[in-house]
């Protein structure tokens, strides 16, 4: 699982918030653009992504998904 850091800046303040799971990430990147934050992600490798740009990271996440050995759902047999 990549790291990805959530970057954010307003009126002389910033945060930086690290995620594990790139949904969360973008949801939270989301929401503090439409804030009026200046907002952008950036992943384990360095790529800088910027809000126009967050889909890709919802594609990585799942193109990893789909190689998974796992089942998508789980049924309870009981």
């Amino acid at each position: 699982m990549a790291a990805l850091v959530v970057h954010a800046s307003k009126h002389r303040k910033s945060k930086r918030t690290l995620y594990i799971s790139p949904a969360l990430a973008v949801s939270k990147a989301r929401e503090l653009f439409k804030a009026g934050w200046q907002v952008h992600v950036i992943d384990a490798d360095g790529r800088m992504f910027h809000p126009d740009q967050f889909d890709q990271l919802l594609r990585f996440e799942s193109s990893k998904r789909t190689g998974s050995p796992w089942p998508a759902r789980v049924s309870d047999t009981r």
